[in-house]
Parts: C-alpha cells; sequence; structure tokens
C-alpha cells in the first residue's frame, strides 16, 4: 500500500495499478510490482518486475496539477532525447501513457526503469576526488541543459523558481509572515530573511534564460558506479532563468565542492545569488508543508536549508 501525502489524492494502491494495466497493458498486469517511497511527491510510483525485458515504472498523478503535467512531461522527455542529452547523461525512456479509468480519474504513464542509486545516499561513499568529479559532473548537465533549445515548455511565471524574484521574494516573505505556517518553530526565520535579502541587489541584472528541469534535488539524480547516471522526472521543467537549476550546489553539494560546480556551470556572482535564492525559497516551502507531514522531502529540503544558512556564501 503506498503511503498518502495530500489531502486530494485519489485510491493509488496495488489494485488499482492492476485494474490499470489489465485495461491497457494486460502483458505486465500479472507481473510483481512494488511500490517505492521515495522522496517524490508528485506521483505514486510502482516498479514492475518482468522477466525478459528491462523493468518498468507506473506513475500515477497524485493531483490535478501533476496529472495536467504528464503529456507535457512525455513530450520533453521525447523531445530532450532527441536533442541528444543521452549522450551526457540518461533520461527516461517512455513505453505507455494511460488513460483515466473508472478507478483512476487521472492520466498516468509507464516509464522504463533506470537503475541508480539518488545523488544523497550515493556521495555518503564517495572520497573527495569522486565528490569532485560528481560536482563537475552535475555543472556540466546543468549547463547542457540550459542549451538544449526547441523544447515546447512553458514559460516560468512571476513567484515560480525560475521566473522573476521580486514575486518569488513576496511568496517567501508571506510563507514566513503568515501565522498558517507556524515558520518560526520550523526554521530560523531572522537568518531566511537575512540571506533572501540579498536577492535584492540583483533583481536588476539580466538573465539568462533557457530550458530548466526545475526539480534537480537528489533523488531526481541518479548516480551508477560513483558517476552521474541519469535526471529523471520532468515534470517541471519550462523555460525560465536557468540560475534555477542551479539547486545541486545546495541540495547535493558541500562549500567543498561547490566552486568545482559553479566553474562547470559557468555561473557568474548573479546568477549564483539568484539559483540560491530560488533553492532556498525551495527549501523553505518544503519544509514548512512535508515536515509536518513527516514526509522525506521534508528531511530532504531541511538539509538543504541547513546547507544554504551555514555557509551563505559558499
Amino acid at each position: 500500500m503506498n503511503e498518502r501525502i495530500h489531502d486530494d489524492e485519489p485510491d493509488m494502491s496495488e489494485p488499482i495499478v492492476r485494474s490499470l494495466l489489465t485495461a491497457e497493458c494486460a502483458g505486465w498486469s500479472k507481473a510483481p510490482i512494488e511500490y517505492l517511497k521515495t522522496s517524490g511527491t508528485d506521483n505514486a510510483m510502482w516498479r514492475v518486475r518482468l522477466d525478459d525485458q528491462p523493468d518498468v515504472v507506473v506513475r500515477l498523478p497524485r493531483r490535478p496539477h501533476a496529472a495536467a503535467g504528464v503529456e507535457r512531461e512525455i513530450a520533453v522527455l521525447q523531445q530532450i532525447r532527441r536533442a541528444g542529452i543521452g549522450s551526457i547523461v540518461g533520461t527516461p525512456s517512455v513505453r505507455h501513457v494511460g488513460h483515466p479509468h473508472e478507478v483512476f480519474p487521472h492520466r498516468w504513464s509507464v516509464l522504463e526503469w533506470i537503475d541508480g542509486s539518488d545523488a544523497w545516499t550515493a556521495r555518503n561513499d564517495l572520497d573527495a576526488r569522486s565528490l569532485a568529479a560528481l560536482a563537475t559532473d552535475l555543472g556540466h548537465v546543468v549547463s547542457a541543459i540550459g542549451g538544449i533549445v526547441d523544447v515546447d515548455v512553458a514559460q516560468r511565471p512571476p513567484g515560480s523558481r525560475g521566473g522573476p524574484l521580486q514575486a518569488l521574494l513576496a511568496r517567501l516573505d508571506g510563507w514566513l509572515t503568515d501565522p498558517e505556517w507556524n515558520a518560526a518553530s520550523l526554521i530560523d526565520v531572522t537568518a531566511v530573511k537575512r540571506l533572501a535579502g540579498q536577492a535584492t541587489e540583483v533583481l536588476d541584472e539580466p538573465a539568462t534564460e533557457g530550458l530548466v528541469h526545475g526539480d534537480l534535488i537528489p533523488g531526481n539524480l541518479l548516480m551508477r558506479v560513483g558517476r552521474l547516471g541519469a535526471i529523471i522526472d520532468w515534470g517541471s521543467a519550462g523555460r525560465g532563468d536557468t540560475a534555477q537549476d542551479l539547486a545541486p550546489a545546495w541540495a547535493v553539494l558541500t562549500a567543498a565542492e561547490r566552486a568545482t560546480f559553479r566553474e562547470a556551470a559557468g555561473a557568474g556572482d548573479a546568477a549564483w545569488i539568484r539559483g540560491r535564492t530560488f533553492e532556498l525559497e525551495h527549501a523553505v516551502g518544503g519544509v514548512l508543508y512535508y515536515k509536518p507531514r513527516r514526509h522525506p522531502l521534508g528531511d530532504v529540503m531541511e538539509r538543504t536549508l541547513s546547507r544554504i544558512l551555514s555557509d551563505p556564501n559558499a
């Protein structure tokens, strides 16, 4: 049985998965399946173990906004594979796009399984040299993603990560001051406000726009044999400030590796501050929403926020 994260989720238990597979992918409907407990929050994921071909992952959107992005993510995956990013890092291949059913209200998808460990877990087994190689890999991939052209994605609007900073800072301040969130019980509000204030220095600086993955947290970065092997979960992809994808600097790396990552990504001073601000807002929102729900993403965001605040100039 999968865990419930949001209040408005449909049933996504094993019988539902088997009903969907029986209706549209009958050849997989009787195979062993396993619920994947991850830091992801938009989709419930079930691994289907197959004997005669690579395993697949059934992804069921938890909420309408995630369901609305199913076809968009499938299109992005197909377009970026044609763009040749596969020569740098792996991305999931699409095996099936499912339709709403009487037992499940949303579109859903099946992707080919990719082996690997999430970047945070994997980094614990790496020495300093391997961590520097990981930082270089991440920087080069971030730069490559930003340079992909002719991908049909939506423009990041004001208030979203990757959009103009002013509205995003206003949203962050709302989280910090609205009693509903009780921010002071979970985070150092004074420290967050102080660091967010530095972003005002770059509000008028020009930003480089391009494709952004939009959610480069450790669980979406898969490691194999000590190196970055694949990037998954492209449902948040869009066009915006490429500084948004500098997130691994704080979500995965420590101060010891950030200079290497920054050089490989080609991030200037203003981009670095914007990227840090995007991830600051991301981390604060994740802590406030997911820590009370005791979901693993709350812990991921708490670690990220701690690294941002403990060494803000790195």
